[in-house]
């Protein structure tokens, strides 16, 4: 019946691109088009947390750090519930990390405290033995310019 198609192969290479073509409006398309809603209580970053987030970048810290919790049971054993596509709604650019040298810091906040995050920065080592991750005694040397956030906020 397609004989002829397969005698030509011009007509053969324009109808493998429009079958392609539809395939990519049909599949493809739709997926640009839905971007990811919040789930419901999630809310934009603060200037706090975008200030933390641009530390985050500058250190490198997503070179062995993940964000998403995949849905294996191993990783919501540890980590807790497995990410969902909401949860990221408002990252660009996204820091989910391919590798994950250190723990995945999805929800790290909600199980450590302030002060563990504090000296563990100022030396890993001593809160974490045989801990491989650099210090970062340099994160403290400035204080947060309390009224300037508040002002931008």
């Amino acid at each position: 019946m397609f004989a002829w198609l397969e005698k030509n192969p011009f007509f053969f290479a324009v109808c493998v691109f429009i079958v392609i073509a539809y395939a990519g409006v049909v599949e493809i398309l739709p997926d640009f088009a839905n971007r990811a809603r919040p789930l419901e209580g999630t809310k934009p970053y603060t200037v706090l947390e975008l200030a933390g987030k641009n530390i985050y970048i500058q250190n490198g810290c997503n070179t062995c750090h993940s964000q998403m919790i995949r849905p294996f049971k191993a990783e919501t054993d540890r980590y807790g519930m497995y990410s969902l596509s909401g949860e990221f709604a408002y990252d660009r650019p996204h820091l989910w990390g391919s590798k994950r040298t250190g723990p995945d810091l999805m929800r790290v906040g909600n199980y450590r405290t302030t002060d563990w995050h504090e000296n563990h920065m100022l030396n890993p080592a001593s809160v974490v033995p045989g801990s491989i991750m650099p210090a970062y005694p340099f994160l403290f040397k400035k204080n947060a310019d309390i009224e300037t956030a508040y002002a931008e906020a």
